[in-house]
C-alpha cells in the first residue's frame, strides 16, 4: 500500500481538477447563451465574495470567489447565482435577458454545461485510445481464478462469453460493467460450448476490493482468466526479448511449472526478482526451452515497504491502434458506461445494497485528486474525466437550482404552453438547494469520517 499524499499535494490536485472543469462547464452555458444573443452579467469560477475579477466590453464581470466549490453565469434577467428569474422582469422580460431567449434556446443554454463536461470526458478518453490504442482480447474462457463464481456455475475452459445479463459481449472489456458493480446478485451468462449455446446462472460473491492506497469499495468478479499465455508485445528493455523470445511464443511453463494462463506466469516470476528462470514455449509447434534473467521492478508490499519484484517484461494482451473515428466512438461508448455506472450505484445506495459510506464530497475529491496526481499525470488526466462525467450526472439530476431542475421546469412549461407560477419557481428553488446544502453537509461529514484521522 502506497503512503497517502500530502495535504499540500491534495489541495493542489482538488484545484488542478475542480478548477479547469468548472471553467469548461461554465463556458458552455456562457458561449451559447452569446449564440442565442443572451447577455450575461457575470461569469464566475466559485461562489460567494468576489476576491479578484475584471468587466470586459459587454459588461460581464469575470471573477474569481472566495468559495471554490463550483461557479456560476450569472445571464441578463437572473436574480441571483442560482439563475433565479427576476420577478421585476418576468412580465415582460427585456430583449438580451435569459427569460426573454424561447424556450429551447434556454433548455439548450443551460443543458451546455453538463454536455460540456461530457464532451471534455469524451475528448480525453478518445486521446488515451488514439495514443495508446486498445487492448483487445476475446472473451473466451482460458483458465479459472482460485474459488471462481464462474467456474462454481458450470462454465468451463474454453467456453466462449457472448452476452452477461442479456447484454452483448464482443471483448473481455464489455464484461465488468455487467458484474462488478452486483455483487451478491445472480446473473446470467450466455456462452457458447462446442457451437451450442447455453445460459448459466452465476451467482457473484461480494468481494472488498482496496487499491494501492487502501480505499475499499465492494465489488463482485467471475474469477476467469481470459489471456492466454502467448506473447503478444514487449516491454522496453524487457528481459523476455533479450533473450530470446519472439512475439506469438505461447508459455507452457516456468521452472518446470506448467502454465494455462497469463496470469500463471506473473504468479511464479513475481517473487523471483533477479533471478534466472527457464522459460518453456511453443513456438511453430515446436517445444523450446529459453533462460530468462528476470528484471526487478519496484513496487511496495501490502505494509507499504519498497520491494522488488521480478519480471519478463511480456504483455500477453494484444494492443490494436485505431483511427480517430474509432478512438472518438470508443470514447463516447467508455463515458456513457462510466454513466451507466453511476446510475446503478445511486440506486444500490437507495436500495440499501451498497453502504451509503461510498458517497464522497469534496474532502473525498481532494483526498482522490492527490493519489492520482501523485500517480502521475496519465492516471491524473483519466481522474479529471472521471470527474468530469460526474459533474454532468450530477448537473443533470431533476433538482431546482441545478441544470437538470431548470430543464424539468422547462418540460412543464412546454407541456402547460406556460411557465410555472413565480411562487412555486420560488418554493422549488428553495426546496432545491435546501436538499443540494443537505447533501453536501452530508457527504462533508461523511469524508470527514472516512479520515484516519477520526477512525475510518
Amino acid at each position: 500500500m502506497l503512503e497517502s499524499p500530502s495535504i499540500l499535494m491534495m489541495i493542489g490536485a482538488f484545484f488542478l481538477v475542480l478548477g479547469p472543469l468548472v471553467v469548461f462547464h461554465e463556458l458552455g452555458h456562457y458561449l451559447v447563451g452569446r449564440l442565442f444573443g443572451v447577455r450575461a452579467d457575470a461569469f464566475s469560477v466559485g461562489f460567494g465574495k468576489e476576491l479578484l475579477g475584471w468587466t470586459d466590453q459587454r459588461g460581464t464581470r469575470w471573477k474569481l470567489s472566495a468559495l471554490p466549490l463550483g461557479g456560476y453565469v450569472q445571464f441578463a434577467g437572473d436574480m441571483n447565482a442560482a439563475s433565479m428569474p427576476d420577478p421585476a422582469n418576468a412580465a415582460s422580460p427585456a430583449a438580451g435577458t435569459f427569460q426573454a431567449a424561447k424556450l429551447w434556446h434556454r433548455a439548450l443554454i443551460v443543458l451546455a454545461g453538463p454536455l460540456t463536461n461530457l464532451v471534455l470526458a469524451v475528448a480525453i478518453f478518445a486521446a488515451f485510445n488514439f495514443i495508446y490504442g486498445k487492448i483487445v482480447t476475446e472473451p473466451v474462457v482460458v483458465s479459472f481464478e482460485a474459488k471462481s463464481d464462474a467456474q462454481a456455475a458450470g462454465i468451463k475452459p474454453g467456453d466462449r462469453i457472448v452476452a452477461v445479463s442479456g447484454n452483448a459481449v464482443a471483448s473481455i472489456a464489455d464484461i465488468p460493467e455487467h458484474v462488478a458493480y452486483f455483487p451478491g446478485r445472480t446473473i446470467n451468462v450466455a456462452v457458447e460450448r462446442g457451437g451450442q449455446a447455453l445460459v448459466l446462472p452465476v451467482k457473484l460473491t461480494p468481494l472488498t476490493v482496496a487499491d494501492r492506497f487502501g480505499n475499499e469499495t465492494k465489488a463482485a468478479e467471475l474469477g476467469i482468466d481470459f489471456v492466454a499465455p502467448v506473447v503478444r508485445e514487449f516491454a522496453g528493455n524487457s528481459p523476455a526479448k533479450a533473450a530470446g523470445m519472439l512475439r506469438q511464443d505461447r508459455i507452457t511453463a516456468v521452472d518446470g511449472v506448467a502454465v494455462t494462463s497469463f496470469s500463471d506466469v506473473r504468479r511464479l516470476v513475481v517473487d523471483r526478482p533477479g533471478k534466472v528462470v527457464q522459460v518453456n514455449v511453443l513456438r511453430e509447434g515446436q517445444p523450446l526451452t529459453v533462460a530468462v534473467p528476470l528484471g526487478a521492478a519496484p513496487a511496495t508490499d501490502a505494509a507499504g515497504r519498497a520491494i522488488k519484484v521480478g519480471q519478463l517484461g511480456i504483455n500477453g494482451g494484444q494492443i490494436v491502434p485505431v483511427g480517430v473515428v474509432e478512438a472518438i466512438t470508443t470514447g463516447a461508448d467508455q463515458s456513457v458506461g462510466i454513466m451507466k455506472m453511476m446510475v446503478t450505484g445511486i440506486v444500490q445506495i437507495f436500495t440499501g445494497e451498497r453502504s451509503v459510506k461510498e458517497l464522497g464530497g469534496p474532502i473525498k475529491i481532494a483526498k482522490y485528486s492527490g493519489e492520482q496526481f501523485s500517480l502521475g499525470w496519465t492516471q491524473f488526466v483519466w481522474f479529471a474525466a472521471l470527474i468530469s462525467i460526474n459533474l454532468a450526472f450530477i448537473n443533470l439530476l431533476p433538482i431546482p437550482g441545478l441544470d437538470g431542475g431548470h430543464l424539468a421546469f422547462y418540460a412543464a412549461e412546454a407541456v402547460r404552453r406556460k411557465p410555472l407560477g413565480a411562487r412555486s419557481q420560488e418554493w422549488a428553488f428553495r426546496t432545491g438547494m435546501a436538499l443540494v446544502l443537505a447533501l453536501m453537509l452530508f457527504v462533508t461529514i461523511n469524508d470527514l469520517a472516512s479520515l484516519p484521522i477520526f477512525g475510518g
